[in-house]
């Protein structure tokens, strides 16, 4: 899901000649700035920042010719790929309050994306967002203040004018639309991300990740059975989901700390057939149901698996919840069931939960003979013999 966070940035592209100011400016710069344009153009990048470095020394602080070599030595830095060198030139020529406002509105463009491009995010937001409140953002600054709002995870901002951005451009790029599923997620808006997804997948209907991404919406959301009907139709129109997929899926949860919702959806994914009902399968349902804390599902679950296999370890699974909810009858019913093909571990276990069951139930003389068969150094044993010298202790006090 990496991909879905990212952000590109120089989706637009720094100009590499600066918008010349209209007012005069001495002969000398003049010369120096066209001699280092010419130098720069024929890749002679260190020659021309001598040039300007020279007539940098020159200038007057604080005058039109100062900003204009800054600004000159800043497009060198970018043409050079010194991105903070860039920065750090952009900077001082906007200070200078000298360049033409049409000038100084590209630079800080391109001051932003360059502050982007160094992680000084912060910064520039700061400076795009006073061109937003201005007025004066176009649709290419929007799309940068929407990834930098973005790297700073300051979502609530950035989905609003991030949909400004692709209503005013249709044919924008799918990462556009897949930012906008990422964010509202973050925000747990789960229902608007789905609305941007559907978008994504009327584009590319045929991309099994926009599936998996609706199902893990849905999901998130509570709505299992619809989760399961879009992995259910990815699977009918054969865009190869695998069982790993689905497994991720039902993983999403239970990481989430939600194993009812996991119980759900697996559930409905082997209700509509998205997966096979097998063994391995019903064991994990009734297991989710039994960490959802759902005893009664979760009996259910394991009774209905243990009458298909007839397997001891089932019908022990059965009578452990039983135990818990002191269903004393039944629990000793599942026992029962239990105790053909038990190994010599699970018959301990057997008599012990008949020991509790009819000591419960009053049946004292059969509570015994069943704690009496726990034998051996085991954990079953030392318990059973503790449950047994407490009785014995019960049945001399009462001849006293």
């Amino acid at each position: 899901m990496k991909s879905v966070w990212r952000c590109w940035f120089f989706s637009v592209c720094l100009l590499a000649t600066p918008v010349l100011a209209q007012q005069a400016i001495q002969p000398a710069v003049f010369t120096a700035l066209t001699q280092a344009q010419q130098a720069q153009q024929q890749g002679d990048l260190a020659g021309a920042q001598r040039l300007l470095n020279s007539a940098l020394g020159q200038s007057r602080d604080g005058s039109l010719e100062q900003a204009l070599l800054e600004q000159r030595l800043a497009y060198l830095a970018v043409a050079g790929e010194d991105w903070n060198q860039a920065v750090r030139w952009f900077e001082r020529a906007l200070s200078r309050n000298q360049l033409e406002p049409a000038a100084a509105a590209q630079d800080r463009r391109n001051l932003a994306q360059l502050l982007a491009q160094v992680g000084r995010y912060r910064d520039a937001a700061t400076l795009l967002e006073r061109e937003l409140q201005a007025g004066s953002l176009d649709l290419d600054g929007k799309r940068l203040l929407v990834q930098v709002w973005s790297r700073q995870q300051q979502y609530r901002k950035a989905i609003p004018l991030a949909e400004q951005v692709v209503r005013a451009d249709p044919r924008i790029d799918s990462v556009w639309y897949q930012l906008l599923v990422g964010m509202n997620h973050q925000e747990k808006r789960y229902r608007e991300a789905e609305r941007w997804l559907q978008v994504l997948l009327q584009r590319e209907p045929g991309k099994p990740e926009h599936w998996r991404q609706l199902a893990a919406l849905r999901s998130l959301d509570g709505r299992q059975r619809e989760a399961a009907a879009a992995l259910r139709l990815a699977q009918l129109g054969g865009l190869g989901l695998s069982d790993a997929d689905l497994d991720n899926l039902i993983a999403l949860q239970v990481r989430a700390g939600a194993p009812w919702q996991a119980a759900s959806l697996l559930e409905q994914l082997l209700a509509q057939g998205v997966l096979a009902a097998n063994q391995q399968r019903r064991e994990q349902l009734a297991g989710l149901w039994q960490r959802a804390r759902e005893r009664q599902r979760a009996i259910d679950s394991w009774q209905s698996l243990a009458e298909r296999s007839g397997q001891s370890r089932h019908w022990l699974q059965v009578a452990g919840l039983q135990v818990e909810q002191e269903d004393w009858p039944a629990a000793l019913r599942s026992l029962a069931r239990a105790e053909s093909g038990a190994s010599a571990e699970q018959q301990r276990q057997i008599r012990l939960w008949q020991g509790y069951a009819r000591y419960a139930l009053g049946e004292l003389d059969a509570a015994r003979q069943s704690l009496r068969q726990v034998s051996g150094n085991n954990p079953q044993a030392r318990e059973a013999g503790r449950l047994l010298a407490w009785l014995e202790q019960q049945a001399e006090a009462q001849k006293l």
